[in-house]
């Protein structure tokens, strides 16, 4: 039975997910991994892998010189002309950024619309400028209402940020984010790896920090196994202090 390591990096971080394929063995594998989830169960387990998903796409384009940013409104906006306004922000922050010779604008966008219509923004931070006079530009460019900046905390070794700005119910089979066009997918590699008899956990590779390790045992299928780990002393995440 064929079995498959799928190996990722995104940014400093480093994970291992080692499967079998479902066309290789048939739905009831599948459902065995999966288990019998009910619909509630179904949805909550989908978004865990958007929110996953939406991790390593941070991880793999945005460090510590790029911006959280939230864009508010000095009124009450429906959120299909919040979606325009949004758009013409980044239309603007683009040319801005050409203009003065920042380079191309990279973003991850959230529209919340509990409450007042509000925006969550990743995005590439503006180069040789203090937050105070990154605030004032990006204030200006907005136009529409307060907003709040800071610095990026790219220390991702888990999905808070990304279970932060898609906290939000939406709609079945709508699109939890919106990203521009130039962003990097994280680099992946899938390998078919030999089944052993024995118990041979995943190896944390050399200069990397274990953050989570799992591994369960079906009878009908051995082992299926998970690990993540950060590069120590990565340029994105700083000093890493090892957990007890």
């Amino acid at each position: 039975m064929p079995k498959y390591r799928k190996k990722i990096w995104a940014g400093d971080i480093y994970e291992v997910e080692e499967f079998y394929s479902p066309r290789t063995i048939g739905k009831k594998y599948e459902r065995l991994l999966r288990g019998n989830l009910t619909t509630e169960e179904q949805q909550k387990r989908n978004l865990e892998i958007a929110r996953k998903k939406l991790t390593r796409t941070i991880n793999a384009n945005f460090g510590a010189a790029d911006y959280f940013l939230t864009l508010t409104y000095d009124g009450a906006i429906e959120a299909a002309d919040a979606k325009k306004k949004i758009a013409n922000f980044f239309r603007r922050l683009k040319r801005w950024r050409l203009k003065n010779g920042q380079g191309d604008l990279k973003y991850i966008s959230v529209l919340e619309t509990k409450g007042r219509c509000h925006h969550h923004v990743i995005l590439n931070g503006l180069m040789g400028l203090s937050l105070k006079e990154a605030w004032e530009i990006l204030f200006d460019l907005w136009g529409e209402g307060y907003i709040f900046l800071k610095r990026l905390k790219k220390s991702q070794e888990d999905t808070r940020l990304a279970s932060y700005i898609t906290k939000e119910n939406i709609k079945k089979n709508a699109k939890r984010w919106s990203q521009s066009r130039n962003l990097q997918k994280p680099k992946v590699k899938i390998e078919e790896v030999a089944e052993h008899k024995t118990h041979r956990p995943l190896t944390v590779p050399k200069n990397y920090i274990r953050l989570l390790y799992t591994e369960n045992y079906f009878s009908e299928i051995g082992w299926v196994r998970y690990l993540k780990a950060i590069r120590e002393g990565g340029e994105d995440y700083g000093e890493y202090i090892q957990r007890e």
